[in-house]
C-alpha cells in the first residue's frame, strides 16, 4: 500500500523553493550538489514524489506552459493531458542515471516523457505477444534485443519503453508525428521527444522509485568498488 505524507518536510520545503527560484528565475542550471543531498537524505518515495512526480519541470517556466503543452501533446497522442508527465533530466534539472554522473540537463538532452495509458499499453503488450515468426524477422538487431528485453523486465514493470519499438506497434505513425511536433514547441524546441508508456500510475511511480533506490545505491558505493 502506498504511504501517502500530508506535508513535506521542513528541509525538503526549503529545497524546493530553492530550485523553483533557479528554474523561475532563468538560471541555466540546477544545484546538482543539492539534489544529491536530498537524494542520500530523503527515501526514494519521498524523494519521487517531490522531484519527480508532482512538480512543474526544470524546462519549463511556469505551470501554465507545463500545462499547455501537455494538452497539445495529448491531443496529438489521443490521450487524457494530465495522464503525461515529464520526467529524467529534464524535470529534475540533472540525469538520475548512475551511468550519467547527475549530468545537468543540456542544449542536447533529450526530453523523456511518461505517458500513462492503460490503452495503449494494452495495445502495445498484445502486439508484443502475438509477433508471428515472419513479422520477427523483419524487426532489426536492436528491434529484436529491444523485443527480449520487454518480455523479460519492462512488461512485468507495467511498462513499455514506446520509443525503442515506436515505429512497429499499431499507433507508432501517430504518435512519431506527436512527438515530432513536441519537439517544434517551446520550451521543447529542437529536442528529441522520447515516450515511455505505463499501464497505469502505480506503474510509473514503481518504476521511478525503482531508478532512485538503484542510484541511492550507487551513491553508497565507494569509487573503485563497483
Amino acid at each position: 500500500m502506498t504511504t501517502w505524507k500530508t506535508s513535506a518536510p521542513a528541509a525538503v520545503r526549503i529545497a524546493l523553493v530553492v530550485i523553483e527560484v533557479e528554474r523561475t528565475g532563468g538560471s541555466s542550471r540546477v544545484d546538482g550538489a543539492l539534489i544529491q543531498r536530498e537524494l542520500r537524505s530523503l527515501s526514494p518515495e519521498e524523494f519521487v514524489n517531490h522531484y519527480v512526480i508532482d512538480r512543474v519541470p526544470w524546462i519549463f517556466k511556469s505551470r501554465r506552459q507545463y500545462v499547455e503543452w501537455k494538452i497539445e501533446l495529448g491531443r496529438s497522442l489521443d490521450v487524457d493531458p494530465f495522464s503525461i508527465v515529464v520526467v529524467g533530466s529534464a524535470c529534475v534539472g540533472v540525469s538520475l542515471s548512475p551511468k550519467k554522473n547527475f549530468s545537468h540537463f543540456h542544449e542536447g538532452s533529450d526530453i523523456d516523457v511518461a505517458i500513462i495509458s492503460p490503452r495503449h499499453f494494452d495495445e502495445s503488450w498484445r502486439w508484443l505477444r502475438t509477433l508471428t515468426p515472419s513479422e520477427s524477422l523483419a524487426l532489426t538487431k536492436f528491434e529484436k534485443s529491444m523485443f527480449k528485453w520487454h518480455h523479460k523486465n519492462l512488461i512485468f514493470d507495467g511498462t513499455i519503453a514506446a520509443d525503442q519499438l515506436l515505429s512497429k506497434v499499431p499507433f507508432g505513425a501517430q504518435w512519431t508525428s506527436a512527438l515530432a511536433r513536441a519537439s517544434l514547441k517551446e520550451p521543447t524546441e529542437g529536442r528529441d521527444v522520447k515516450a515511455r508508456i505505463y499501464r497505469d500510475f502505480e506503474s510509473l511511480r514503481y518504476y521511478q522509485v525503482k531508478c532512485v533506490r538503484d542510484l541511492r545505491f550507487e551513491l553508497t558505493i565507494p569509487d573503485g568498488e563497483n
